[in-house]
């Protein structure tokens, strides 16, 4: 029974938005499906190359045109001074160089025959690659033809070993100002050392800008974001120990995330600062001085992300988030950074002012974090969304005392009262909608905070507890009580998500 071909009914703009969201070389490979396809990928609106994709694959599953055969209708493939056809002989893998060199060849063509501008454009590509000089031409014809508006750049020498392995790529040293394409919003660099900012100069259209695994100092950074006068979203991830300090003044900044940074101090001042985002920090807590008073996300947490090779901070090292908190509610007092200068803005007063979306890492089962919290809360007065993952790193103090009592004495800070008996928090009672906890396991100390939310919390919407792994049957049948409090919000709905364990937590006898 003959059916419709629903695909090759459909428009080519259309078909080129499907096909956009595949890698450039399979993309390319859709021209043997059908000859419908044969010229669609000529007209994607992103293009990404991977090498390691591409040189798996023999010559003749491979549908790379050359530019002088755009409308052949049998796919010619150009690998560096070799033309083959499909039918052509096997490809030879064994110079592992010539292979990059095919690769980067590869580049050049589907470059060349691509016939349409670029929404956005990643090449991953190894060092040979910018000392022969095509990284930068890539960026000049990218940002020039093709009116590109994202471009993400990769060296993956380090993965390679036929190439020396080292933490950190190639050194940046392009023409001045070569990223001030009218059209160019967003750059990602990966594996690279980013010694100069002139590349930056008069990138007035730059919005987003991303530093993953690069080595650059805290002048050049500071420089480059300088540079960006509209610049929204900065991202910096795993750099060396030449990024001493992360000084941010800007008038546009609305995002900045941090994470496996092994830093001095942390020193942001911007009016248009909405989220700050620190994962797997490394830093002195007191050295952390941010003005920013219309910050709407705080996220601080432990556990990294991206995928970091170089492992930089580990978990023991980490600077705790508890600690953070601390100094930025004012529990313990700031120092003022080194090179600070008169006319720089003091730290607010209250960061958590205008916050609506808090995400950290706490132990519930310390008494010092969970006053901290209670602090932190007390802070927050427009607080819409909570998620807390617990991680039990107990105090220095609680650790040596094992007493709750005396380690209330020793805190730094008085504590009055904890969740049952001190007055409610203006968020509590007023803003907070939802809350996920993740990690739990019922004991005690963790019980307090989720009871104290569904008998006071009078907005709460949706409460979410993520059971951990090692959820006992104890700690299952004080979580499954919280299902019987009464509740301060008619509209609230509380989700227990248990753990892969829970039928044996069941049999153990938590429930019938």
């Amino acid at each position: 029974m003959a059916t419709d071909d629903f695909i090759s009914n459909l428009p080519d703009e259309v078909l080129a938005r499907i096909i956009s969201g595949l890698p450039a070389i399979e993309a390319i490979r859709t021209t043997i499906l059908s000859k419908r396809l044969k010229d669609v990928w000529r007209n994607v609106f992103r293009l990404d190359f991977d090498p390691k994709g591409v040189k798996k694959l023999s010559p003749r599953k491979q549908a790379v045109p050359a530019p002088n055969q755009r409308r052949s209708t049998v796919p010619v493939i150009q690998f560096g001074s070799n033309v083959c056809h499909d039918d052509g002989d096997d490809f030879d893998d064994t110079d592992k160089r010539e292979e990059i060199a095919r690769v980067v060849k590869n580049i050049d063509n589907v470059l060349l025959s691509h016939e349409r501008n670029l929404i956005s454009c990643r090449i991953v590509h190894l060092s040979n690659s910018y000392r022969n000089g095509d990284l930068e031409k890539w960026i000049k014809y990218l940002t020039s033809e093709k009116e590109v508006q994202e471009l993400a750049f990769l060296c993956d020498d380090y993965q390679h070993e036929f190439h020396p392995k080292s933490l950190f790529g190639l050194g940046l040293n392009l023409p001045s100002g070569i990223f001030s394409c009218r059209t160019l919003q967003s750059l990602e660099f990966t594996n690279y050392d980013i010694r100069f900012h002139r590349p930056f100069h008069h990138c007035h259209n730059l919005k987003t800008l991303k530093l993953y695994h690069c080595d650059i100092s805290t002048e050049t950074l500071e420089a480059i974001v300088s540079s960006c006068g509209f610049m929204e979203h900065l991202s910096v991830c795993s750099s060396t120990s030449s990024l001493k300090q992360v000084r941010i003044f800007s008038q546009t900044v609305k995002t900045v995330e941090l994470e496996s940074l092994d830093l001095e101090g942390i020193y942001l001042s911007t009016q248009s600062l909405g989220a700050l985002v620190l994962h797997s920090m490394k830093f002195p807590a007191k050295s952390m001085v941010i003005h920013a008073p219309n910050l709407r996300v705080f996220t601080a947490t432990r556990k990294p992300i991206t995928k970091n090779p170089y492992n930089f901070t580990r978990p023991s090292k980490q600077t705790k988030i508890a600690e953070i908190l601390e100094y930025c509610t004012h529990l313990l007092p700031v120092q003022t950074p080194v090179n600070y200068k008169a006319n720089d803005p003091i730290e607010d007063p209250n960061l958590f002012k205008n916050l609506r979306e808090l995400t950290i890492d706490l132990d519930l089962n310390d008494r010092r974090e969970m006053l901290i919290l209670c602090i932190v809360l007390q802070r927050c007065l427009s607080l819409h969304q909570l998620e807390i993952n617990i991680k039990e790193s107990r105090s220095e103090i609680e650790e040596a005392t094992r007493n709750y009592s005396s380690v209330n004495n020793r805190l730094p800070y008085p504590e009055t009262k904890l969740w049952e008996q001190r007055e409610l928090c203006d968020c509590i009672t007023f803003t907070l909608r939802h809350v996920s906890i993740k990690g739990f396991n019922g004991k005690d100390g963790e019980m307090e905070f989720p009871r104290h939310l569904i008998t006071k919390c009078a907005k709460l919407e949706r409460l979410e507890i993520w059971c951990n792994h090692d959820w006992s049957s104890e700690g299952g049948k004080a979580t499954l009580g919280l299902l019987s409090l009464p509740r301060s919000s008619i509209d609230v709905s509380i989700l227990l998500k248990p753990p892969p364990n829970l039928l044996v937590v069941l049999e153990d006898g938590s429930q019938p």
